[in-house]
């Protein structure tokens, strides 16, 4: 990557977690000043808190990378999934505005109602399912800092990275049943960070999809890495609406990519599948 043009220093929310872990291996490659926060050491929640780390950091980013990720604990335990994923970001944005930094929120697919098969763009209705508490505490996030017109929001889908090998327990499984009506891409937490280090030396604010060239689904995704490690698990194919879960998901979680491709003038952000291979091979299960 070439030399950026980011100024630090940053303030990394939710910095030990499987996106905000490797958005900070990355500053630190680059010698930006970070700072980091889990949830122990700084409460999203709590806007006093934030006011007094922002007025101590003094940062020029803000970057959140916390949020409440269990889609279907989310719909039993939706005032923490709430304040996680909807106050948080709004008293972040607020309070970065007024310190004149720029803010870093991610948020998901599950914000759209997963019909058709077309990818969604940044500029389609939002729409989450019924029952589907975590899509609808991740619009409110976004659409809290998108309030601002200096900050920025990418949304995210299916990720997988150092501190989430989410393909790692296939080797010691006999059998293993993914769903074949739930389209999107595995994302490696590295293009995205690679992406976003460009959107901040860019000043780049707004809605923004991170996604490959290419989908798939969760089933063509793991035969995808049975073949490439040639396990012997047996793939049973299942589909969303024969398991009674507790929160609905979107069946189509296509995202475009062409408004990302744009702004970074590119022609490809590349395949999911040439990520995912070099993952695996480079991982070796570890």
């Amino acid at each position: 990557m070439s030399e950026l043009n980011i100024k630090g220093p940053v303030l990394l929310i939710g910095a030990t977690g499987l996106l905000g872990s490797e958005i900070s291996s990355a500053l630190k490659a680059h010698k930006i000043s970070v700072i980091e926060k889990d949830s122990t050491s700084l409460d999203v929640t709590n806007g006093k808190a934030i006011a007094e780390a922002i007025e101590t950091i003094q940062p020029t980013w803000i970057i959140n990378a916390a949020a409440y990720t269990d889609v279907d604990k989310s719909e039993t335990e939706r005032e923490s999934a709430r304040l996680i994923n909807g106050v948080g970001p709004a008293q972040l944005a607020k309070a970065a505005t007024a310190a004149k930094a720029r803010l870093i929120h991610f948020s998901t697919d599950y914000v759209f109602s997963g019909e058709g098969e077309k990818p969604w763009c940044e500029t389609d209705p939002r729409n989450p399912l019924d029952r589907n508490w975590y899509g609808e505490t991740k619009l409110m996030g976004e659409k809290a800092v998108l309030t601002f017109s200096e900050h920025l929001v990418m949304r995210v889908q299916w990720l997988y990275g150092k501190q989430r090998n989410r393909f790692v327990a296939l080797k010691d499984k006999e059998s293993f049943s993914p769903f074949v009506d739930q389209f999107g891409a595995p994302t490696w937490t590295r293009d995205v960070v690679r992406a976003l280090l460009v959107l901040m030396s860019q000043k780049a604010s707004g809605l923004f999809h991170f996604a490959y060239d290419d989908f798939a689904s969760w089933m063509d995704v793991y035969q995808f890495v049975k073949s490439e490690l040639n396990l012997s698990v047996k793939l049973i194919p299942t589909r969303s609406r024969d398991l009674d879960l507790p929160a609905h998901r979107p069946l189509n979680g296509r995202l475009s990519n062409e408004k990302l491709k744009r702004q970074l003038g590119v022609q490809t952000l590349g395949s999911w599948k040439s990520s995912l291979r070099e993952f695996l091979h480079q991982r070796q299960y570890d």
